[in-house]
């Protein structure tokens, strides 16, 4: 429903950006900065704080640089906080939909028409930019919060403010009164704050409704055979699993990628003998030892979603970004028959192929399952698998000869994860046409040359 509406907008924000495009190809930046100030004193209706927006976006005409420009959008944003006139966007509203459109499209497209801003830079900072140079607009600066730190995955602060979003307001609502569970993590923070500054020392910066998601991704790569020229194509291409925010390979020897910023992660085998009562490879414990080495390395908790995608998967990480972002989560078909437990995070079924339909979730411990072409799930969910896998070992009878899929579906199961069901394009379930954009993955690819050719039909 909100890329929906968002669709509905999308034609607003590209209109008015090509304006801006079509202005800056035949004026210098600082009369562009100009012509911005002139008519948004002049939309403003003498509006007070627009006025002295406009001002301090004037300063940034000195200097032509990007540096200059963020400051005069800082001071800016300063000014309209004294005055009030200020906010982040609430979803829904048009301004919403504008900064989206920028930070999902707009900036991708034409990365000249945001000086300053990457696709990783955050909402508020897109809005800043809207609310002084698109006069189609109606954001507003937000306001600036004095002091303010944004607690980041590790740290004392985010410790505490995770445990209060995800237990703390289970076990004891009277404790977090005026907030739920979907408040925002700056304001979790925020109330931390004021309860004990201790722990969190300062108030959160401003809640970002909308923010891109980041992926960390990895695969377990046989060091002979197909699997390491086939990840190597992929590597100097910066495709599938390489277009993630950052990714690791593990194998049991150094593949030699460091040169093309790719870390090895080694462990003692990746051989595996022998087959599963389904006829599947029985590779639990090389991926539990995988896994292993993920935890130890700690580089996975910065990044909300951490992906397992085999060499031969082609994974499109923007199309995932899209569909993992909370407010276009589609709707699980397949609901599992208990709430999600506190802290346990999310994983995604990937697969409703089954022997005998209609028998339902969970048939067999499995269905629907999460098949291993592509693993996806929580930060939070790989954070409680660790912290309790042996109660997974001990409740799973003979996982070591299992598939690491079953025996991760399983566990996740009995940790009563919540599920998002998101159905890939994998041939061992039903297939799918590397040109079929619902999927966010195809599989499997088992060579360079089909690997990029699914993967340059599928970002036509």
């Amino acid at each position: 429903d909100g890329l929906a509406a968002s669709a509905q907008v999308a034609s607003l924000p590209e209109r008015s950006h090509r304006r801006l495009s079509a202005v800056a190809g035949v004026a210098t930046f600082a009369l562009l900065l100009a012509l911005v100030v002139a008519v948004t004193s002049e939309s403003s209706g003498g509006d007070h704080g627009r006025a002295r927006m406009s001002t301090a976006v004037e300063l940034a005409t000195v200097e032509h640089s990007e540096a200059t420009l963020a400051q005069a959008l800082q001071q800016a944003a300063a000014e309209e906080s004294e005055d009030k006139d200020c906010g982040i966007a609430e979803m829904g509203d048009s301004c919403y939909f504008h900064v989206v459109w920028a930070m999902t499209k707009g900036i991708r497209r034409n990365p000249d028409w945001y000086p300053g801003l990457t696709p990783k830079s955050k909402f508020e900072d897109f809005q800043k930019h809207l609310a002084a140079f698109d006069s189609n607009s109606t954001c507003k600066m937000p306001c600036v919060i004095e002091g303010c730190w944004t607690a980041t995955p590790g740290c004392e602060c985010w410790n505490n403010v995770h445990w209060a979003m995800t237990t703390g307001i289970v076990e004891h609502p009277t404790w977090f009164s005026g907030l739920t569970k979907a408040s925002p993590m700056e304001t979790f923070q925020s109330h931390v704050h004021k309860q004990n500054s201790t722990v969190c020392p300062n108030l959160a910066c401003n809640p970002q409704p909308f923010s891109i998601i980041s992926l960390y991704c990895w695969a377990v790569v046989r060091s002979d055979g197909y699997e390491v020229d086939l990840v190597k194509a992929q590597v100097k291409k910066k495709a599938g699993m390489f277009a993630c925010d950052a990714y690791v390979v593990v194998s049991d020897k150094d593949l030699g990628l460091a040169v093309d910023g790719v870390q090895t992660l080694t462990i003692s085998t990746t051989k595996v003998t022998g087959y599963t009562a389904a006829g599947t490879s029985p590779n639990a414990p090389v991926f539990v030892e995988a896994m292993s080495k993920l935890r130890e390395d700690g580089r996975y908790r910065q990044h909300d979603w951490v992906i397992k995608s085999d060499p031969d998967t082609v994974l499109l990480p923007d199309r995932l970004r899209m569909v993992l972002e909370p407010t276009q989560q589609p709707r699980n078909p397949y609901p599992p028959p208990y709430a999600p437990a506190p802290g346990a995070g999310l994983f995604v079924p990937n697969c409703d192929k089954q022997a005998t339909w209609g028998a339902g979730w969970g048939a067999n411990g499995l269905w629907p399952m999460m098949y291993g072409s592509i693993e996806m799930v929580s930060r939070e969910a790989l954070d409680n698998y660790f912290a309790k896998e042996e109660s997974c070992k001990s409740s799973i009878q003979g996982w070591q000869q299992m598939g690491e899929d079953r025996y991760l579906g399983l566990c996740y199961r009995h940790l009563q994860a919540g599920e998002l069901f998101l159905k890939q394009g994998d041939a061992t379930c039903g297939g799918g046409s590397c040109g079929d954009g619902r999927f966010q993955a195809y599989h499997p690819f088992k060579s360079a040359d089909t690997w990029m050719q699914c993967w340059d039909q599928a970002m036509r």
